[in-house]
Order: structure tokens, then C-alpha cells, then sequence
């Protein structure tokens, strides 16, 4: 797994991910919801045509590390492979799991 903040790769770190480059944890709740959001990714089409006319998003795919698109406001998916962000995990990346070198 990717760092959404800066794509750095994810390591195991007192059993919780963290990414070094930004001095951050994402909690096993986070873990869990990014899990699933890949598996999700992996049955579910992402419409291109909505998505090839939208601007760079603000953070980078877990799955795969590519810059996320913007659909909406709070709103992201990957057009390489379908990951999404929606706005609940966009509040939850945001307000409880913050990266130092992106405040």
C-alpha cells in the first residue's frame, strides 16, 4: 500500500501502517477501510469518461500510487485501477490521520 499523502510505500510499523517520509500512522481502522476500498476497486468499473475530464486530485491511490482524480469535492478515484476515495475516508485520511510534510 501506497501513502495517499505523498505515494511512499506503506511499512508495518508497531503493527500499524506508517509512512516514514511523512512521520504518519494510518490505524487499523484505516488499514481495514483501505483494504476493502481495493477489493471494491477490483469488481467495480471506473467510468473513464467522467473521470478523463476531471482535474488532479489532492492525494495519491493506496493500491497503486497514481494521482487520484477529482470526481467531486471530497470525492477521488484512480483511473488506473478503480481505487476510490469518497468522502467519508477523505474526512477520516484528513482529520485522523494527518502527514506532517502536507499540513
Amino acid at each position: 500500500m501506497y501513502c495517499p499523502y505523498c505515494k511512499e510505500e506503506l511499512k508495518v510499523n508497531n503493527e500499524e501502517l506508517y509512512c516514514k517520509a511523512g512521520v504518519s500512522y494510518f490505524s487499523k481502522h484505516m488499514e481495514k477501510v483501505f483494504n476493502i476500498a481495493i477489493d471494491t476497486s477490483k469488481e467495480v468499473k471506473v467510468q473513464i469518461l467522467k473521470v478523463e475530464s476531471s482535474e488532479a486530485g489532492r492525494f495519491f491511490c493506496v493500491n497503486c500510487g497514481s494521482k487520484m482524480m477529482k470526481i467531486e469535492a471530497m470525492h477521488e478515484v484512480c483511473k488506473c485501477c478503480g481505487f476510490e476515495i469518497n468522502k467519508r475516508m477523505f474526512y477520516e485520511i484528513v482529520e485522523i490521520n494527518p502527514h506532517c510534510s502536507f499540513r
